[in-house]
């Protein structure tokens, strides 16, 4: 049950004061101003397919989608063909390594698949003290949470014997864990989160643990930086330069019940269960940013990335794939500047005195999916479609005189005379229409648009049928000579 508005307030609330309390301080939250709030029409769904599951892995070619079964998935987000389907019992958490795929399986201990084969095979299975939660790869050794029992390091080196090459008992119940050269977080509940040295595998050491003002779900670690994922207690990040003591950069607070962070190119990826996904820019670890939502039609518990393709476990729905381009952000000077947007091949370029002051300068590109219908029956969307916004000190600002914007178009498919009536539209929010915008100017060789406009906003390439099928030049009828 998705929460109310008054029960995040207080849940914000209590884990202010908590953190208070708490032996390690946090920096101050994150910047929420209105600016910063994250988007809601920049990620778009691309397709989606009914392969239940919970939990995610990838590699190069397939994706794995686990819940008390493994499947092998092809990439292409167009098609999500399903190669293989294998029941077993409840899988907790899947790494892939070459030929073999790693399931940690609670009770039932772990398991490894051969994937190779036409249809996955069990190639060997072995009892773990405490149960197989959460795994990890460093090297050829497989990182092993046991619950109560603390963490097992095994070699993978040899997959049917997979020997225990160390054991580290600690405190709660470790659930997940995460690797970044020598250094381990292990996620443990209420015990929250601990940092272990694992340059010695055969003798694995605690050098210290994180008090989490809530239960520590699971831990993402990147180079020195560690994200921790705490259900209702939101997202923390914490600088891991000195181990030993680990100190909170930032706070974000959660929409939902916070149970994954991926971190993938600078952005991380939270699945905040019924308030779907949640992409935050972590550039600066101190003052991470929500850039946009996605609410799916389930829980989001599981994402993996690949490019700019999201494939997230909608459990109980299945397995949806999104797309979503980053957007580009820069400060402009008087003086004037431009911004390039490579993602959808269009940029901008502001005069001398452009606007009126120094301004901060945001292009979003959007998904054709997520962008308004006006009352307009000939337009046709063609693409690619964005939007541009200015402000300073919080405040929106306005150009002051026209500025430059040049688009690519996505001409695939289209016919001559479609090209040729291509042109830029923007999206009037008074009368909730698209409107022609009279400076564009187009190239129809190669498709390139170019306008010189002096509004900011929704923008969007569009061809109206009327002007492609319908001003034809009349025909002539030959005459014949009697």
């Amino acid at each position: 049950m998705k929460r109310n508005k008054f029960t995040g307030f207080f849940l914000s609330l209590l884990t202010a004061a908590v953190l208070l309390g708490s032996s390690i301080h946090p920096a101050e939250a994150a910047d929420v101003s209105p600016q910063n709030q994250p988007a809601t029409d920049t990620i778009g769904l691309v397709a989606s397919a009914n392969y239940q599951a919970d939990n995610l892995a990838m590699d190069d070619q397939y994706l794995y989608p686990t819940f008390s079964s493994l499947s092998v998935v092809d990439l292409n987000p167009e098609s999500l063909k399903l190669f293989y389907k294998f029941r077993t019992n409840y899988i907790f958490d899947l790494v892939v390594k070459g030929q073999y795929a790693f399931a940690g399986q609670q009770s039932n201990g772990l398991r490894v698949f051969d994937i190779t084969v036409a249809t996955p095979t069990v190639f060997s299975s072995h009892d773990i003290s405490g149960g197989a939660y959460g795994l990890a790869l460093s090297g050829s050794n497989l990182l092993v949470t046991t619950g109560l029992n603390g963490l097992t390091i095994l070699d993978t080196s040899k997959p049917y014997d997979m020997p225990v090459i160390g054991q580290l008992a600690l405190d709660g119940f470790s659930k997940q864990v995460s690797v970044s050269g020598n250094i381990a977080l292990v996620a443990a509940g209420k015990a929250g989160v601990h940092v272990v040295d694992i340059s010695t595998p055969e003798a694995p050491r605690l050098i210290t643990t994180i008090t989490t003002p809530a239960e520590a779900e699971n831990a993402a670690i990147e180079g020195s930086t560690g994200y921790l994922a705490l259900g209702l207690g939101g997202m923390q990040i914490v600088d891991l330069k000195d181990p030993a003591k680990p100190s909170i950069l930032s706070t974000l607070d959660t929409r939902d019940f916070l149970r994954r962070v991926v971190i993938k190119d600078g952005l991380a990826y939270l699945c905040e269960r019924d308030a779907g996904i949640r992409i935050v820019n972590i550039a600066d670890p101190s003052n991470p940013k929500p850039l946009a939502v996605y609410n799916t039609y389930g829980g989001a518990w599981d994402v993996a990335v690949k490019d700019n393709n999201i494939y997230v476990a909608d459990y109980p729905y299945g397995l949806i794939v999104l797309r979503y381009n980053p957007p580009v952000e820069k400060s402009i000077p008087p003086e004037g500047g431009s911004i390039e947007s490579t993602a959808d091949a269009v940029s901008v370029t502001i005069p001398s005195n452009g606007f009126e002051s120094e301004i901060n300068f945001k292009h979003e590109p959007l998904p054709g999916i997520n962008t308004p219908t006006g009352p307009e029956p000939t337009l046709v969307k063609v693409g690619p479609f964005f939007r541009n916004s200015a402000w300073n000190d919080g405040t929106i600002i306005k150009p002051a005189k026209p500025y430059a914007i040049t688009v690519k178009a996505n001409t695939a498919g289209l016919t001559t005379r479609q090209i040729g009536a291509l042109s830029l539209y923007y999206w009037d929010t008074d009368i909730k229409r698209w409107r022609k915008d009279v400076s564009t100017r187009l190239d129809t060789t190669t498709g390139i648009l170019t306008a010189t406009p002096n509004r900011l906003g929704l923008w969007g390439v569009f061809y109206d049928n009327e002007d492609a099928y319908t001003n034809l030049p009349q025909s002539v009828t030959p005459t014949t000579t009697p």
